[in-house]
């Protein structure tokens, strides 16, 4: 199974675009989403879906077993098909199923398929997780001063952690802008549009109110640049855009 992890280091829609990016992947592959955010997760409150079953669950079962294929017997199924594993609303629980979680979530590359698991927010003192031994590994920031503020000392304080960046939203600061002063590579942007994030919660982006969404649309190339980097694809990663001049964002990486 191939694994993508999502992660953030300040709030930026993780949850939103690890449910788009499984719902629009390419292909006809098994995929599921993992909701392990340790401070607690959203997805089954905005879904409509039952607390169970789930990570806590999972986390149950995973004491007898560890076997990776568990995640497809707590899983719940979205509008649109998508299974997903929600976590718990509150923090210490999530805390408490994801510490039993970690040869379970390591294995999942062992499995057929596609596995999103949504970090969350990143915390640099913590353990390595399913952040650091994915194949592919997003942070997802808003283009604003105080969030690249942010993921400069991240990055600063994690040097040996995935530079591959998705934006989030509108900013005053260009894809090529970011990437040359945070020595990141932006690899998509996505619009910010809460109504669009919100259905994709509870309908299919195949569906007439999300099929023209500009977030979907942005999703699927995200989706298909991810994808062409993966191992068994052919296709060449998308190039770097072009630096420009540095502003005051350049005082974010200092």
């Amino acid at each position: 199974m191939t694994v993508v992890a999502l992660g953030a280091v300040r709030s930026a829609a993780v949850t939103t675009t690890a449910v788009g990016l499984a719902s629009v992947w390419p292909g006809e592959g098994r995929r599921v989403v993992v909701e392990a955010d340790p401070a607690g997760g959203t997805l089954a409150a905005a879904a409509g879906l039952a607390a169970e079953p789930g990570l806590v669950s999972l986390a149950a079962a995973a004491r007898r077993q560890s076997d990776p294929e568990l995640v497809f017997a707590h899983d719940q199924a979205l509008a649109g098909g998508t299974p997903v594993v929600p976590g718990p609303p509150g923090a210490e629980q999530a805390r408490s199923a994801l510490s039993m979680l970690g040869p379970l979530l390591a294995g999942l590359g062992d499995l057929d398929g596609l596995a999103l698991v949504d970090c969350g927010r990143l915390d640099p003192p913590a353990p390595p997780g399913p952040f650091d031994t994915a194949d592919i590994s997003v942070l997802v920031c808003r283009p604003q001063l105080a969030d690249l503020n942010s993921l400069a000392a991240f990055l600063a304080a994690r040097p040996d952690t995935a530079r591959t960046v998705v934006l989030v939203g509108a900013g005053p600061y260009p894809p090529g802008e970011i990437a040359d002063t945070l020595g990141v590579e932006v690899v998509g942007h996505l619009p910010w549009d809460p109504e669009a994030a919100a259905a994709l919660a509870t309908a299919s982006p195949a569906s007439r109110r999300l099929t023209r969404a500009p977030l979907v649309r942005a999703l699927r190339s995200l989706a298909e640049s991810l994808d062409a980097r993966l191992p068994q694809s052919a296709a060449p990663p998308g190039e770097q855009p072009d630096g420009i001049e540095k502003t005051d964002l350049a005082e974010a990486a200092r």
